[in-house]
């Protein structure tokens, strides 16, 4: 067995010079930030994982079974995320912008902004079982000797969309989120 090297510590996965991109960013740049590196990363990585999982499921799930069980978590992973990236994209991030330009805090049909963020916290928390689900079921990564270039390059892929996933899930639950209800609470009379 080979070992992929990986570490999901925040600190290891944002390199100083990912975290000089972000950090301190005002809300409103932050928001594009999120939309401009995770989302569209995402958009392109998860098809990309999803067809070679698939792959390898259907060429070496016979020698290696737990293949089926990754296969089927990153379907489910991707059908939790890309609905709920269209509702931060469509829903919640232009409300955000409507609340930074605003002198008073805007009327929301939601109410207050944070009852869609308590259910963006909600399925970031689904999204990181799933992926602590995958990691199990992958067996930390950990290639078997038979592994083929696109085995090799499914588990890279994987552990690279943990790792953006989980800093992404950090910006907007301990940066975003906070700041946008502390703006809220700031313009509300």
């Amino acid at each position: 067995m080979v070992q992929i090297t990986t570490s999901t510590e925040l600190p290891e996965v944002a390199s100083a010079a990912e975290a000089e991109a972000w950090v301190g960013l005002k809300l409103l740049d932050l928001v594009d930030h999120v939309e401009a590196v995770h989302h569209r990363y995402l958009a392109e990585e998860l098809p990309r994982a999803l067809a070679l999982i698939d792959a390898i499921a259907d060429e070496h799930s016979r020698r290696h079974p737990e293949l089926l069980e990754v296969q089927r978590l990153m379907h489910e992973l991707q059908a939790d995320l890309r609905p709920h990236l269209v509702k931060e994209e469509r829903v919640l991030f232009p409300m955000v912008r409507r609340l930074a330009a605003a002198k008073v805090a805007p009327s929301f049909h939601c109410g207050t902004l944070q009852n869609p963020i308590s259910m963006m916290l909600s399925e970031h928390g689904r999204v990181s079982e799933l992926l602590a689900d995958l990691r199990i079921a992958a067996h930390e990564y950990e290639l078997p000797s038979d592994a083929c270039a696109t085995y090799r390059a499914c588990f890279e892929l994987l552990v690279e969309i943990e790792a953006d996933t989980h800093l992404h899930i950090h910006k907007e639950n301990d940066v975003l989120f906070p700041a946008v209800v502390a703006l809220e609470a700031r313009l509300t009379p």
